[in-house]
């Protein structure tokens, strides 16, 4: 992956940038990149439990915003390096209606010359990452423009052969855990932020095959 100015990250949910790739946003922050990030839908349709039980789907998708941007300022030093896109969909609108997202995402690509994009796994379990990576896909494929595309992982592992990209996190993974903590209302129904930071452990201790490993948290992306 190359240095560059502008990089796109499009996140299913309102968390996923930080589960995927908290650690490289940090990396790439102090690179001098800038990043705008997309979240595809509004996260309302998520479980509610501890002290969410109670509250409505819009009070739900109000907090999942404030917690994406709570959670992105964890990682940057200058928050002028983001900006935060909240589209809004439920996740239904992908299944139902994939043009509303399409256009969204091709008025977006239109507005900035972007370097890299981050997408979910296309065969991550959740039916929500995989559409919006296949429709990403179709969106930035059909593009007169050279993009490099690489997959994050999030739910599930990214396979692992040569070409898997691995980035250092280990100078910065205490901070996505951080980051990944202010989502309270997800962290009440799954610890995600045990579950992946353990991921990154897992991918630096299992990097080299007989050697000792250098990095102690490491993020992997596929490039496409």
């Amino acid at each position: 992956m190359t240095d560059t100015k502008n990089i796109l990250i499009i996140s299913p949910h309102p968390d996923d940038d930080v589960i995927g790739m908290g650690g490289t946003i940090v990396t790439k922050a102090h690179e001098g990149s800038n990043f705008t990030i997309v979240y595809v839908t509004n996260g309302g349709g998520s479980s509610k439990e501890g002290n969410y039980t109670d509250f409505s789907k819009e009070e739900i998708i109000k907090i999942r915003k404030l917690e994406a941007e709570a959670s992105l300022q964890m990682l940057l030093d200058n928050p002028h390096q983001a900006e935060q896109i909240f589209l809004d969909f439920n996740s239904s609108d992908l299944f139902e209606n994939p043009e509303l997202y399409t256009k969204e995402l091709n008025s977006i690509i239109e507005r900035k010359n972007f370097h890299e994009v981050y997408l979910p796994y296309k065969n991550d379990r959740h039916p929500t990452h995989r559409a919006v990576a296949q429709l990403s896909l179709e969106v930035i494929r059909s593009k007169n423009r050279k993009f490099d595309i690489y997959a994050y992982e999030t739910w599930d592992s990214l396979p692992v052969d040569d070409e898997t990209i691995y980035v250092d996190i280990t100078p910065y993974y205490k901070r996505k855990l951080s980051a990944i903590s202010c989502h309270k209302s997800q962290c009440a129904i799954t610890p995600f932020d045990e579950g992946i930071i353990a991921k990154n452990r897992y991918n630096a201790v299992f990097h080299k095959v007989n050697e000792k490993n250098k990095m102690e948290y490491a993020e992997l992306f596929l490039k496409l």
